[in-house]
């Protein structure tokens, strides 16, 4: 169902949940999960409190696709600064050296050509970081994730899908120390043995990685 909040179209879907659920998309798609029964008018004003939040979050992605790569610009990698270096190359590639990162690209390339190589390399970065940390994690847990992807997300930095035992991750997060990454695979495999955000699901933070919030305020 498509509902508009000052000529934005909206996604809404109604689902067996207690709150409502907002969330915008790399595309800028708003999408808000609500309650089965929970009327309009109340939806309706949930969204206009939330406008100017969703318009600084349109207004970023904006930013974001209009932003330039140079050379000499800080980008982070594992949560250490490096010096951006653009080469013109025919072969294209990205490469890491002790305090930089270099993007090789052909002349005729485009910024959002640039832009998926490093994205590409991040992905990379980040496929070779996970399976060892899955694999301690699910042993300590007792779970096994199914399924886990590795998704560019604007408001999260990972869901889980406990049904199906299928775990996503933000692509943003090989940018952060390590530490980060590790965090928010244990919480999402955390969600594994509970679904909610109760009581029991932050007992179980607590036992599993102790100083989960301190790791927390990294990300914040």
């Amino acid at each position: 169902m498509i509902i508009q909040i000052s000529g934005l179209p909206v996604t809404l879907k109604r689902k067996r949940v207690k709150n409502i659920n907002l969330r915008i998309q790399h595309t800028g798609a708003v999408h808000v999960s609500a309650p089965l029964k929970m009327p309009l008018q109340i939806i309706y004003g949930f969204l206009e409190g939330k406008r100017l939040w969703i318009e600084k979050h349109h207004s970023k992605l904006k930013q974001s696709e209009q932003r330039i790569l140079a050379s000499g610009e800080s980008i982070y990698f594992k949560g250490i600064a490096y010096k951006l270096q653009i080469h013109v190359h025919i072969k294209q590639r990205v490469e890491l050296t002790e305090r930089q990162i270099h993007i090789f690209a052909k002349p005729e390339v485009t910024q959002l050509d640039k832009r998926a190589l490093l994205t590409k390399w991040y992905r990379t970065q980040m496929q070779q970081c996970l399976p060892p940390l899955l694999e301690r994690w699910e042993s300590v847990i007792d779970v096994t994730a199914h399924k886990v992807t590795i998704k560019q997300m604007r408001t999260r930095w990972g869901s889980c899908h406990p049904i199906k035992k299928h775990i996503s991750l933000n692509l943003r997060l090989i940018e952060k120390p390590l530490i980060c990454l590790e965090y928010v695979v244990v919480h999402e495999l955390v969600h594994l043995l509970e679904a909610s955000h109760n009581q029991r699901f932050y007992a179980l933070m607590n036992y599993f990685l102790p100083n989960w919030q301190e790791i927390k305020k990294m990300l914040e």
